[in-house]
């Protein structure tokens, strides 16, 4: 019997993620059929995702699908799908941003965009949110440069800062940017009580909680919070009962790990330890978060989620705003704690009649690891 058909892919690392790319003539565009491949590719369900592209971590179990921009104003389309490791689901109900970088720079290498001599911009259509993405990518001799002093907690060494501006991308998921109409809502949980609450659509859509309100320091490591049984349980409550009072009840209810919403747990600057042994100084930070999603506790900061926190930051009133560093409020860009050291965010919030977002840019290392072709397991 022959061997199945190879599909060509590149394997990409966009900030803290990585993810396998294909293009989008070359896998199904159904997208339950094109669960089923990505599933088979990645070797899902499987802790170790040991006969696949999986890497064993929701950091590293994603897919990006390119193609020509649907969006006039867009250069190129992606979709994103976080492919499940121990559940045989895959999610398109979210983007990832730090894999947006990686978009952005293989989206100019495979001649999606023409490349611009310093910088070229690229205008990057989310499928997933619906949205448009702002990247500027350094390049040099028309070619894009991977090779630069900019250093990321959470990946070793350094690399060219390519910039991600989330503007356009509020009200994601519900078409706002507060759902719930307030800046805070107190809400009761069941089988929690009542908790405050900010719910912010931004470039996803992220319920932020204090730590002390979840019985949480807020330093903890991923590996403690997902240990802890009864806080584990406490966070998917909340999330349960935000997704229900948003119209998404049903997408939660199908889902054995679900994306959306998000939960951040929000702390005032304090110091820890990263996942690297160093020593994260509090007055190094202007606020501290752990997220909590698809059935985990993630190792660093989604960078969506960053520009979402950065977006509350700059809202008066909100759980973030309220346990800034004294002072945070205007110091810039803003500096978050996560779990693998900082990231930062630079963001703008105009409040009119409505709050307008005017910037939410966070900057990203990427390159190109591998490409080549995926042999989809054949099966009975």
């Amino acid at each position: 019997m022959s061997q199945t058909p190879g599909v060509p892919f590149h394997l990409l690392r966009g900030g803290t993620s990585k993810g396998v790319f294909f293009d989008r003539a070359a896998v199904p565009s159904d997208r339950d059929e094109l669960a089923a491949f990505l599933l088979n590719v990645f070797g899902s369900p499987d802790p170790r995702q040991i006969d696949g592209l999986g890497g064993g971590d929701k950091l590293t179990s994603k897919a990006a699908v390119l193609g020509p921009p649907t969006h006039p104003h867009a250069d190129v389309d992606y979709l994103f799908a976080q492919v499940g490791i121990r559940h045989a689901e895959v999610d398109y109900k979210l983007n990832c941003g730090n894999l947006s970088a990686a978009v952005a720079a293989h989206a100019i290498e495979q001649c999606y965009v023409p490349a611009t001599e310093g910088q070229t911009a690229v205008r990057i259509h989310n499928l997933n949110t619906r949205r448009v993405i702002h990247a500027r990518v350094p390049v040099r001799d028309g070619k894009v440069v991977y090779t630069g002093d900019l250093a990321i907690d959470g990946v070793p060494g350094t690399g060219a800062p390519i910039e991600l501006d989330f503007r356009e991308a509020t009200g994601s998921i519900t078409g706002t940017l507060l759902p719930l109409g307030d800046v805070r809502n107190r809400m009761e949980i069941a089988g929690v009580g009542p908790v405050d609450i900010t719910v912010i659509d931004g470039a996803n859509l992220v319920v932020l909680v204090a730590a002390h309100d979840l019985g949480m320091l807020g330093i903890e490591s991923p590996q403690q919070i997902d240990n802890d049984a009864a806080l584990v349980t406490r966070m998917q409550a909340i999330r349960a009962q935000v997704a229900e009072h948003l119209g998404l009840g049903d997408y939660w209810r199908s889902r054995a790990a679900p994306s959306n919403p998000m939960l951040v747990a929000v702390q005032a600057p304090r110091s820890y330890a990263a996942l690297n042994g160093e020593t994260v100084l509090a007055d190094t930070l202007d606020l501290v978060c752990r997220q909590y999603s698809t059935g985990a506790t993630s190792k660093a900061l989604a960078a969506t989620v960053t520009a979402t926190i950065g977006m509350a930051c700059r809202i008066p009133g909100s759980i973030a705003a309220r346990h800034l560093r004294p002072g945070g409020g205007t110091s810039e860009p803003l500096r978050i704690g996560h779990p693998a050291g900082r990231i930062m965010v630079r963001a703008r919030v105009r409040a009119n009649a409505a709050l307008q977002v005017e910037q939410a840019a966070i900057y990203r290392t990427a390159r190109t690891i591998a490409r080549g072709e995926v042999m989809p397991r054949e099966t009975a």
